[in-house]
């Protein structure tokens, strides 16, 4: 046989046995990850009036890797477990919860089962189903149905996408890491979430959606 053709059908035989090796991380990529460039965090009227006030309160505020200033009022009040939950405005319009949870108790709402500090500001999240639901007695909107649990270290300012707020995937809830803060002699793990939306929507598989937006820049954030 023809050495060039021997050279070729190599290349192709080899080329063959890549795309198949890497067919699941290219489909994951394309399924999960290109998505999320069409959403658009959700963002509230006359924000210059509100975030004003913010500061004129009683605040902290914060500058995130893009630039993006936020505050958020001191808690003045905390549950029985030590955790408490303000409310957070950025300069850039966008609003959302903020939470504060004692870090040897750990952020376990939404999908995060535990959360462990790992040094300085860097923690480990472990994220599960939790047979996740929204709704109330007699409806159900949206609930997680694949069973799943793994975990993911994050440092401050590390996103990611907590679950699907329905179930075409067009509207998420994203969770910002923030590290730890002291008040009043004890530790916390602060962390905010607010919601983004996209005509597109994306795939709602669970754990898929979480790890492939750790690694994604929600600039907005």
């Amino acid at each position: 046989m023809n050495t060039n053709l021997l050279l070729a059908l190599s290349v192709v035989v080899v080329g063959i046995i890549l795309i198949s090796i890497n067919y699941e991380s290219i489909s994951n990529f394309y399924t999960y990850s290109v998505p999320l460039k069409d959403y658009t965090v959700s963002k509230y009227s006359d924000i210059s009036k509100t975030f004003q006030g913010m500061l004129d309160d009683d605040s902290e505020c914060f500058t995130t890797l893009n630039g993006n200033l936020f505050c958020y009022l001191n808690p003045v009040r905390f549950n029985d477990d030590g955790s408490s939950a303000s409310f957070v405005k950025g300069e850039n319009g966008i609003e959302g919860e903020i939470h504060f949870d004692p870090v040897d108790v750990g952020a376990t709402y939404f999908l995060m089962l535990d959360m462990t500090l790992v040094s300085d500001n860097k923690a480990m999240i472990t994220f599960a189903d939790k047979d996740y639901r929204i709704g109330n007695s007699q409806e159900t909107f949206y609930e997680v149905d694949d069973k799943f649990e793994f975990s993911a270290t994050v440092e401050k300012f590390d996103t990611f996408i907590s679950h699907c707020s329905n179930y075409e995937g067009t509207k998420i809830t994203i969770v910002q890491y923030l590290g730890i803060r002291e008040i009043n002699g004890n530790d916390y793990f602060l962390t905010w979430h607010t919601s983004a939306d996209s005509e597109q929507g994306i795939a709602c598989d669970y754990p898929q959606i979480i790890q492939h937006s750790l690694d994604y820049n929600f600039r907005e954030l």
